[in-house]
């Protein structure tokens, strides 16, 4: 309790577990994405005007968090800093629903035709795009294959949400435009 009473003195908080602290803010950490596979420099084109690594299937239904995206950096965590000497290529951001207050079967994601015209299920998975070009460009000049390390840094989050594998998505595209 000494410890806290003095952090709170100095304007700071004690970090909770699984937390990190930044500047003023804390959050917290979960379970990181490291490929499996590796993207073959020699599988791209020689000359392309944009590259971006979409994330297909992202979960939203949980927290609210940040996705940090390194290139050809394993060791990237929660205190690696976002800049391009880290292979930093980007982020995406989840607005989370915070999880289920709902009974049991309240929250599936229920399919509907391809010709109902109503909206589809606000909780069905969706598509997330990093715009990655220079960071693609220059792990792809430093190195024969680009790994991509993911960091979600969860900002919100209810007793509802699941917090140790927070960030949930099917597979990556990388997909190169003229």
């Amino acid at each position: 309790m000494a410890t806290k009473a003095k952090a709170r003195k100095k304007g700071k908080r004690a970090a909770p577990a699984g937390g990190v602290a930044t500047a003023n803010k804390l959050y917290r950490t979960s379970k990181l994405y490291k490929s499996a596979r590796k993207i073959t420099v020699a599988d791209l084109p020689s000359s392309y005007g944009r590259a971006d690594l979409e994330f297909i299937g992202v979960d939203h239904s949980g927290a609210s968090y940040e996705a940090r995206v390194y290139l050809n950096n394993p060791s990237a965590d929660a205190n690696t800093q976002a800049v391009e000497a880290n292979g930093y290529a980007g982020s995406y951001h989840i607005f989370g629903h915070g999880g289920c207050y709902g009974d049991v079967g309240h929250c599936e994601v229920h399919k509907r035709d391809e010709f109902d015209p109503r909206p589809s299920d606000p909780l069905e998975p969706i598509k997330k795009v990093v715009i990655a070009t220079d960071a693609i460009k220059k792990a792809s000049s430093e190195s024969s294959e680009i790994s991509v390390t993911v960091v979600p840094i969860i900002m919100s989050w209810t007793e509802k949400t699941e917090l140790t594998d927070v960030m949930k998505f099917d597979h990556i595209n990388l997909v190169t435009y003229d």
